[in-house]
């Protein structure tokens, strides 16, 4: 998101009102160590439909799933030993929490939810990524959201991503 203003600053091209990036050129010219407090991200097809949303600052990240899944998709993932032990121990009932809140200080990669023992930042996390959701109208506010036409994407019950896709027409 960054990258194509900081490509506008360096050709010295003007950028358009509307562009939500921001150049990194401060960075590069050593001018600040940071050029945003924090970071939002999404997915909503990654080998196959698994809506999320997150925001996350240095310390805090707030990851939220749409849609009413909340087990791992497992064709994201290929094949091999890595899947084969999360398959021996159960990995696809695995459940997966609607809203999760990480301590990054305290849990780097992220593995332990803290939001029912941190309700006050949970709540501003929350009304951050909403807020960012509601000003770029982004589409599982309104729910589920279709592929493109013509779009194939793996079954999300499925084992691994060589199974037959599903196709959306």
């Amino acid at each position: 998101m960054d990258l194509f203003p900081t490509l506008c600053d360096v050709g010295g091209v003007a950028k358009e009102e509307w562009l939500q990036g921001r150049s990194m050129m401060s960075l590069v010219r050593g001018e600040s160590a940071e050029i945003r407090e924090r970071l939002t991200g999404e997915v909503t097809f990654h080998a196959a439909y698994e809506p999320q949303r997150t925001v996350r600052s240095k310390r805090w990240a707030d990851v939220r799933r749409f849609g009413t899944r909340r087990t791992p998709v497992l064709p994201k993932c290929d094949d091999g030993p890595g899947k084969s032990l999360w398959l021996d121990h159960g990995r696809e009932s695995h459940r997966l929490e609607e809203e999760a809140l990480y301590d990054l200080a305290f849990d780097p990669l992220e593995s332990h939810n803290v939001l029912a023992q941190n309700p006050g930042v949970a709540a501003h996390w929350r009304g951050v990524l909403e807020q960012w959701m509601k000003e770029t109208d982004d589409p599982p506010l309104r729910g589920d959201v279709p592929p493109p036409p013509g779009v194939r994407v793996d079954d999300a019950d499925g084992i691994n991503p060589r199974e037959k896709p599903v196709q959306y027409d």
